[in-house]
């Protein structure tokens, strides 16, 4: 077990001085992590589950990790008070508009239901969605693996894709990565600037309480529609 967890902990740190020196979206430590371990757990045909037990001290830290990401948000929280009506409006929008994409796609694609279900609630981190898609009648494996897709991938590409769009400002940066990429989205908006980290950890925290109380009653009145 020990050794698992430090070859973990040492590939995490491996890969996060290489994109301290090669700073391309590419090179994003969970995301090489994820590949790297993937692909030597495909290799050498090691069991999944003997791994995940193997790591359960890694596991156990996510939780504290999570808590410790609201920092910046206490540092910072003199700026946020004056703004926190629209932050909280902003997330609801980010929330029912991220809830209304999926259903849509989903109805296009002649989705199973149980499916649809599963991608109900995906802007927020994992045990929430796993709730959330439980007591929606979904599935908790895909709408786990969908919510660590999309964090990576805003933990990738997020700050590129607003510079495209020409979104500057920190507290539109950290919101946008907050609402969307979660805990992954929060944690890149820290490294990118202070206040754009304060931004995404509150607008996280917001995200998940509404997703908790809105998302499921947003879903069912979507349902009654078709």
């Amino acid at each position: 077990m020990i050794m698992a967890s430090a070859l973990t902990v040492l590939l995490f740190f491996s890969a996060r001085k290489l994109y301290q020196r090669i700073s391309v979206p590419i090179l994003n430590p969970v995301l090489i992590c994820i590949l790297a371990i993937s692909a030597c757990l495909l290799l050498t045909k090691f069991d999944y589950k003997v791994y995940q037990q193997a790591t359960l001290p890694i596991h156990y830290l996510l939780e504290p990790a999570v808590v410790a990401l609201a920092y910046p948000l206490y540092k910072q929280f003199h700026q946020i008070k004056p703004v926190f009506f629209a932050l909280c409006l902003t997330s609801w929008l980010g929330v029912s508009l991220s809830t209304l994409s999926a259903f849509l796609i989903c109805q296009f694609f002649a989705a199973d239901p149980q499916l649809s279900a599963s991608m109900a609630a995906l802007s927020v981190t994992t045990p929430i969605t796993l709730l959330i898609s439980d007591y929606l009648g979904g599935i908790p494996a895909i709408a786990a693996i969908m919510v660590i897709l999309i964090g990576v991938f805003g933990g990738v590409f997020g700050l590129h894709i607003l510079h495209w769009c020409k979104v500057e400002p920190m507290q539109a940066k950290g919101t946008a990565l907050g609402v969307v990429c979660h805990a992954i989205g929060t944690a890149t908006a820290i490294e990118h600037h202070p206040l754009a980290g304060a931004f995404a950890s509150a607008a996280m925290t917001i995200t998940a309480m509404i997703t908790a109380l809105w998302v499921p009653l947003f879903y069912h009145w979507l349902a009654t529609l078709i």
